[in-house]
């Protein structure tokens, strides 16, 4: 094959993908359009020294750079394109242009996450942490789940569609005249130098190489890729009997078996649906401990080895969802934590199964490259290892992991509370792993899709306070219920009701919620029937609550209850109540942390 036809075929097979992914990191179709033809102009003349190296990636990168550098784009313009996602476009330029370029080359560009990192410039590790913070970020900003979002990131190439291409015959006559312009206007820039003993600067687009042009950023030259070298991990790289043993050094702990077949499906932990997350892993291991006396105490370690950084991405976001979409009956989540890293932080969980014995679950989830990794400690006693005790075992885990796998390694550790993880379906709601347990029912609760209450119908609602969403200064509102299916000794009036509303203004939400205040010290003048007791004053990082109990004499003598709290997070109120069942109740303390659960789990409507 020529090396006419080796590039044509190179720009036929590969114009529309770089055109598609140069429009969304851009976000300016003409602006993409004339960076992309002006990249395949550079990529024609430079073609014997880029042919046998990634010749679409140094595309992609002449174009990212020529948007950047030499046009720059036109938000005003974009506006007005009736075609355009104009929110997701201004949603991905809200983030850094990095993190934007890896998230459009893993959707539209089809790169894998090792590929996109190192055509970007950040490390594997560092590129893991962008791309799920990045998710995170335009998830929360559009309010769309991650589906959705994936699905209008690769919409934006239908807009590129419309847009033609040169014929490559004419795109290599016009980089060859190019090509003898700047050599013209290369020489007549040194004489002009030499003889007047100035720099001229020349303004021709295609003419970057001259003092004129600002200086480029040097992709890749910022971090080195950490790039695993999987098939070299072993069961050495896992935790020993020793290691565990300081989670209890009251304790002598063994090692009861180490497995390493692929083919397993029974899980190791409670919560866990299925024993590896990466449905075709390279490589898995799986060690488990125990020790004697009080509690049976045991352990378990896992790491899943993927076949690529993007896969090892989607098996770490799985386990983390098995923990906080857990639900097993009388599984209850009571705690989370973040491991603070400098390369990637890891999440502790805390969980408490009330099932007899009652047991304590602690749950270490961490990843790096292409491995996931997973500590679990179970007891059967109220209370865990101590968290920081815990964390060392768990950065321990993945020092081990890291040594041998090129990864960039740390002992620099911190651990803070943290709100738990988000929930698959609603995460600004009360998730089923939030729910305490009922009496000695042995059922796994279960809530209702989110839906918009109608005016004056708030599930959530007593005739106390009558708190109705559905005025001029909210926003949104919508509600979930919660109830325990299959259990008979249930009326259907129990469970839990929750109704979260965004406001106009945190103000506006204030107002709200004096008011509801308001309306429930003064209920029992109003409502002779009605008396208000255990009420409590609750708060926590960026939120404030309060909780009440509301009993109504329905008969002489014979009264209902219900526990309700309000909650604000700025502009975004939760209305949580709980309508108990003759002696299947819960205590206020139980309620209030329900309640407090319910302002933690806010952070995911902002």
């Amino acid at each position: 094959m020529t090396r006419v036809d080796e590039f044509s075929s190179f720009y036929t097979s590969t114009a529309a993908d770089a055109l598609r992914v140069t429009y969304a990191v851009s976000g300016d179709r003409q602006v993409a359009l004339d960076a992309t033809i002006d990249a395949y102009r550079r990529a024609w003349r430079d073609w014997s020294k880029i042919r046998e190296r990634e010749p679409l990636a140094y595309v992609r990168n002449e174009a990212w750079k020529a948007t950047v550098l030499s046009r720059g784009t036109h938000p005003l313009r974009r506006r007005h394109e009736e075609d355009a996602d104009t929110e997701l476009l201004e949603a991905l330029h809200e983030l850094p242009t990095d993190d934007r370029r890896l998230i459009v080359l893993l959707t539209l560009g089809d790169t894998d996450l090792e590929h996109a990192c190192h055509e970007v410039g950040v490390g594997a590790e560092d590129g893991i942490e962008i791309v799920t913070n990045s998710l995170d970020r335009l998830e929360t900003s559009l309010g769309v789940p991650l589906d959705e979002l994936e699905s209008r990131l690769r919409a934006l190439g239908s807009i590129t569609g419309q847009l033609a291409m040169p014929p490559v015959a004419r795109l290599r006559q016009r980089a060859d005249r190019g090509r003898r312009l700047n050599t013209v206007l290369l020489v007549a820039v040194a004489i002009v130098a030499v003889l007047g003993g100035a720099a001229a600067a020349v303004d021709e687009g295609e003419l970057t190489a001259t003092a004129g042009v600002p200086h480029r950023e040097k992709i890749g030259d910022e971090s080195a890729d950490v790039v695993l070298e999987a098939r070299k991990l072993s069961s050495e790289n896992l935790l020993s009997a020793r290691q565990v043993g300081g989670l209890d050094t009251g304790r002598t702990w063994r090692t009861t078996q180490t497995d390493e077949d692929r083919e397993e499906r029974s899980p190791y932990a409670t919560c866990p649906t299925r024993r590896f997350a990466d449905p075709d892993p390279l490589r898995v291991f799986v060690r488990t401990f125990a020790a004697k006396g009080q509690g049976t105490p045991r352990a378990a370690q896992a790491i899943e080895v993927s076949r690529n950084e993007q896969d090892a991405t989607k098996a770490y976001r799985t386990t983390v969802g098995w923990y906080a979409n857990c639900q097993q009956p009388r599984v209850q989540l009571v705690g989370s934590y973040v491991l603070k890293r400098p390369f990637g932080d890891f999440k502790i969980l805390q969980l408490r199964s009330n099932r007899s014995p009652e047991r304590t679950i602690s749950v270490g989830l961490a990843h790096s490259g292409r491995v996931t990794s997973t500590l679990v400690h179970e007891v059967a006693a109220d209370k865990g290892p101590d968290v920081r005790k815990f964390a060392r075992a768990l950065n321990a885990s993945v020092a081990k992991i890291c040594r041998d796998s090129g990864g960039r390694c740390s002992n620099d550790t911190e651990v803070e509370a943290a709100p738990p993880p988000r929930t698959s379906t609603a995460p600004e709601f009360l998730g089923i792993v939030d729910l305490p347990p009922i009496g000695d029912i042995d059922r796994v609760w279960a809530g209702v899709d989110p839906f918009t209450p109608q005016p004056k119908q708030n599930p959530a609602a007593t005739v106390c306070e009558a708190a109705d969403f559905s005025g001029k200064d909210v926003r949104t509102a919508s509600s979930r219920l919660f109830v325990i299916p299959g259990a008979k000794q249930l009326p259907r009036e129990f469970g839990v009701a929750e109704t979260v509303a965004r406001f106009d203004s945190g103000r506006a939400a204030k107002k709200f919620v004096g008011g509801v205040v308001d309306n429930i010290a003064a209920c029992p003048d109003v409502n002779l029937s009605a008396k208000v007791t255990d009420k409590k004053s609750f708060s926590g990082p960026g939120y404030t609550g309060t909780s009440w109990r509301i009993g109504f004499e329905i008969r002489k003598g014979e009264w209902v209850y219900y526990r309700m709290a309000m909650i604000r997070r700025g502009s975004v109120v939760a209305q949580t109540t709980f309508t108990p069942a003759g002696d299947h109740d819960i205590g206020r303390a139980t309620f209030v942390d329900l309640a407090s659960r319910a302002g933690t789990r806010l952070v995911y409507a902002d």
